[in-house]
């Protein structure tokens, strides 16, 4: 009887520090460990074990009594399980870092040794509990001493075979987390490198247009193209203000009144212009110099060509998770096959910003407007929206929902 219940000591916590023997058990995983549920489960683990060995008795000595035995093999279990429980926290507590630091086999027969070494005291108090006066000397004798030493090392052995492999999967996985946190972060810096890169085509092709403009005027118009230097400064301002990743669709609004008026001072009357956006979408967080590149080719595809310009309408309107953003021009029209013919930097950089921000989740269509003219309307997931990061937002919209 003693020796059988001496061969609960190694598992009833050799797991320790690599995870509760119980845990071999996949209910037992689902609950994250902590001393209360290592209590719990170390009383399990020895109940275990304490019917394992009451079978025993009874196929080997039916004689005895049944509940007498399962007693005695309970009292046994738990009072040496806990001893050695008690002994893992605080050999844990004091030596956590040369263990963990340690090589498996150097933290194996750590646990090995603090198992053989509670089981004693384990016994001496089972042997309090129910008033056995004789077990002292039985349990150091050479021959019980030999025997608790021999069926702790069998049992630790297994419980090694156990845990090595759970050992080595659990550290593969956490190898290929830390690879798959690595490439997230480098494709995070990737796609940023290249968003940095993309406007920075948009921001300097106005930039060379308008200076290009200023030029051709200072000599003959100087007034003009002060009034142009002007304003291309409340233009750079406000693209500085907004130049931090993220910007309101008020800023973007503000862009673009800067760059209509350096505009209308050098078409004069044959550019019209007018923003219609309510006000309760001036908040809304959209991509820095997003509808500036649409404007921009607005003006330069649609009304320079055209005798008689035309104008411009900016408008904004929210259709369910969608905001949309419409550019409509009176001008000569631009084709969205003609685009893809003789393609501009600045759709074609909108286009790529675009995917590398929403993927799908966001599009670009340009259609004729009646009786002539160009229609462009970008649809995009506004952020407290669910298709800001679901992936099923219709990349091919119409503008019906801002006419």
């Amino acid at each position: 009887m003693f020796n059988a219940a001496a061969s609960n000591a190694a598992p009833s916590c050799q797991g320790m520090g690599s995870g509760h023997p119980l845990e071999i058990i996949p209910v037992f995983r689902r609950f994250r460990r902590s001393v209360a549920r290592d209590v719990v489960y170390t009383a399990i683990w020895n109940a275990l074990f304490a019917l394992f060995f009451t079978l025993l008795a009874i196929l080997f000595a039916p004689d005895e009594p049944i509940a007498l035995v399962l007693r005695d093999t309970f009292v046994y279990a738990q009072c040496i399980g806990f001893v050695i429980y008690g002994a893992y926290l605080i050999a844990e507590r004091l030596f956590a870092a040369q263990l963990h630091e340690s090589g498996l086999w150097v933290r194996t027969a750590c646990h090995a040794l603090i198992a053989i070494i509670g089981i004693f005291p384990g016994y001496l108090l089972a042997f309090r509990i129910l008033h056995l006066t004789q077990g002292s000397a039985w349990l150091f004798s050479p021959r019980t001493v030999v025997s608790i030493i021999i069926v702790s090392l069998l049992i630790t052995a297994v419980l090694l075979l156990i845990f090595v492999p759970r050992e080595r999967a659990a550290r593969a996985e956490a190898s290929i987390a830390r690879e798959q946190a690595r490439v997230a972060a480098a494709e995070n810096e990737a796609t940023t490198a290249r968003m940095k890169l993309l406007e920075a085509q948009v921001e300097p092709h106005f930039l060379y247009n308008t200076l290009a403009h200023v030029i051709c005027l200072i000599d003959d118009e100087p007034g003009t193209a002060k009034g142009m230097i002007e304003r291309l400064i409340a233009l750079l301002r406000a693209s500085a203000a907004s130049a931090t990743g993220k910007a309101t669709l008020a800023a973007q609004l503000a862009l673009l009144r800067a760059y209509l008026e350096i505009v209308a001072l050098r078409m004069g009357q044959r550019l019209r212009w007018r923003i219609d956006v309510p006000a309760t979408l001036h908040d809304v967080a959209v991509p820095p110099m997003l509808l500036q590149p649409i404007v921009e080719n607005a003006v330069k595809h649609g009304l320079e060509p055209s005798l008689d310009g035309g104008e411009v309408v900016i408008g904004a309107c929210r259709d369910g998770p969608l905001l949309l953003l419409t550019v409509v021009d009176t001008g000569v029209g631009f084709r969205e096959t003609a685009s893809r013919e003789t393609p501009r930097i600045g759709l074609a950089n909108l286009r790529a910003r675009l995917v590398t921000l929403f993927g799908d989740d966001a599009g670009v269509t340009i259609e004729d407007a009646q009786p002539h003219g160009t229609r462009v309307t970008v649809a995009l997931p506004i952020a407290d929206t669910p298709y800001a990061s679901s992936g099923n937002t219709p990349t091919r919209v119409t503008s019906a929902a801002c006419r």
